[in-house]
């Protein structure tokens, strides 16, 4: 396994010893904002319809999540998680916008990945969006993969 470049810099600067520490560093990176939506804080419904593009492959999934007033005030909190079977997966890049955000999924697994660009639309009461990804498995043609979700407010949490 390959160091990272930030653990070859704090390497590089403990044995040279002070000196070299003095040196001016270099900016940091600005973190990423936070961006709120106009969601309601409370329990929500979320569907997720997943299809094979050019085929019968079609699966619909119905899970219900609480967002405290905290979630609601920054968009990756409240960001669906893709779920594949056998994958890791994970939502990457996330650049929230007023009322809306984009993102990366990256799915893994020994055989295989799922990618692609996602974005999302919300609303106090409502969300929709839409991810267009591509399943490779390790020896087979890439297929299109089409993510449609939509969501809503149910009641407060409780």
């Amino acid at each position: 396994m390959n160091p990272t470049p930030f653990l070859v810099v704090a390497s590089a600067l403990f044995l040279a010893g002070p000196a070299a520490a003095q040196k001016p560093a270099a900016p940091a990176a600005p973190a990423p904002v936070a961006a709120p939506t106009p969601m309601r804080a409370g329990l929500w419904e979320t569907t997720v319809t997943v299809q094979t593009v050019g085929t019968d492959s079609r699966r619909t999934i119905v899970s219900r999540a609480c967002y405290a007033a905290a979630d609601v005030s920054d968009a990756a909190r409240v960001l669906p998680r893709h779920r594949e079977t056998g994958m890791k997966c994970e939502n990457r890049d996330v650049r929230p916008q007023a009322g809306k955000a984009g993102w990366q999924i990256a799915c893994t697994s020994a055989d295989g990945s799922l990618a692609g660009p996602a974005e999302i639309t919300f609303a106090a009461t409502t969300y929709a969006g839409k991810a267009e990804l591509e399943r490779k498995k390790r020896g087979a043609k890439a297929e299109k993969v089409t993510s449609t979700l939509s969501a809503k407010w149910i009641e407060a949490c409780k």
